[in-house]
């Protein structure tokens, strides 16, 4: 019993310290590796762009992200939305646009074996006419200069694929405090230079909100058809165009992109708990190993603080250790143009993420579904 609290001491002492100087490490080796678009850094390409946007159900977000399509610099480019089976006003939206080029196409009932997002996808690509395929979501936002800026680093790449990060809409406390961790997690947690290696083929992720892809790559792993019933659809095109041998490439895109995602806390947990488990590619270890490990090992350090300020001794090694992983949080926030101010709910943030990817490993090991825009959506594909 004696050895106890020396273990104890050497868990949140060393080894939280340890851990939260790597994720500095891993922070600073990623921004090595993802370019910055930005609107001055984009070179004049006449490759036929087609933008393809999935709606269902958008009547509050579509005509923001149609208008930010159509004042786009790059001039090669068509606007291509599938109405999914909408029951609002989507459609009569997105006609509103046709005077500027937009084309509304209605969707086929989903068969049987696809997600709604991937059958929505896979007609999109067929209607589209472009050497470039990019996947839009219906509550992504472009500057003027985003789809060149991508171009630029998809050609000047040789990639076959390109996706962003993108700026979180900050209307909602929840969007402020719980959103920013998607950034940090893909700045701070994701190895995002080994992605960007051929070797490594596995390493790899796609945002649905912005996916560029080539259309030599997308049709020669057979596009959204190869996996049809995967609802990681973002993660697993991008695994299999790598896979392919072709480059694919993450870029910041936070300057000329930003999404809505989700506005409650509800939302989010239920949006994510979908997909969470799958975009680690249904790696049971790494989920157990980040919902009881690593999430309580970075929340610990911010505890300790807080009962040694109620207590009158304050352990230093924990107020160290607090400023390190704060001080990764500041730097992703300020590359992900997202809000400081919820920096210091930062443990709160996490526990949350870990709560709802321990949820979404209870929903697919219990082939559980969650409902979305109407439709029951399976939480693991047939093959994960």
């Amino acid at each position: 019993m004696q050895g106890d609290p020396v273990s104890w001491q050497f868990l949140f002492g060393p080894v939280v310290t340890a851990l939260s100087v790597a994720v500095l490490v891993m922070l600073v080796a990623n921004l090595m590796s993802i370019p910055r678009l930005r609107s001055d850094r984009r070179r004049t390409s006449a490759t036929i762009v087609s933008v393809l946007v999935p709606a269902r159900d958008e009547a509050a977000t579509i005509a923001t992200c149609l208008a930010g399509l159509t004042r786009q610099d790059h001039t090669s480019i068509e606007v291509i939305v599938l109405d999914d089976g909408s029951v609002d006003d989507t459609a009569a939206i997105v006609k509103s646009f046709a005077d500027r080029g937009v084309r509304l196409v209605r969707g086929e009932p989903v068969p049987d074996g696809w997600t709604g997002k991937n059958w929505a996808c896979d007609q999109l690509a067929r209607q589209a006419t472009g050497d470039v395929l990019c996947f839009v979501d219906a509550d992504t936002e472009l500057e003027p200069a985003a789809v060149g800026a991508a171009l630029a680093e998809l050609e000047s790449q040789s990639a076959g694929l390109v996706t962003l990060l993108l700026a979180a809409e900050r209307r909602t406390f929840a969007q402020a405090v719980f959103l920013p961790i998607v950034n940090h997690a893909l700045m701070a947690l994701f190895p995002v230079w080994l992605m960007h290696r051929p070797a490594a083929k596995r390493v790899a992720l796609g945002l649905g909100p912005f996916m560029m892809v080539t259309r030599e790559a997308y049709d020669a792993v057979g596009g959204h058809a190869a996996a049809p019933d995967n609802i990681v659809d973002d993660v697993a095109l991008s695994r299999a165009i790598k896979g392919a041998g072709y480059p694919v490439r993450l870029a910041n895109g936070t300057e000329l992109a930003r999404t809505r995602w989700y506005s409650t806390v509800g939302d989010i947990c239920r949006g994510f708990s979908k997909n969470a488990f799958g975009a680690l590619d249904y790696n049971l270890l790494l989920a157990l190993a980040t919902v009881f490990v690593m999430v309580p090992l970075l929340c610990a350090p911010f505890l300790r603080v807080l009962v040694g300020v109620w207590s009158g001794s304050l352990p230093g090694e924990a107020l160290v250790q607090v400023l390190l992983i704060l001080g990764a949080r500041v730097i992703t926030s300020l590359h992900g143009n997202d809000p400081l101010a919820g920096v210091l709910l930062h443990p709160l943030a996490l526990a949350v993420w870990g709560t709802t990817l321990a949820w979404s490993v209870v929903l697919a090991t219990t082939d559980r579904t969650v409902v979305w825009r109407g439709r029951d959506v399976p939480v693991r594909t047939r093959g994960g």
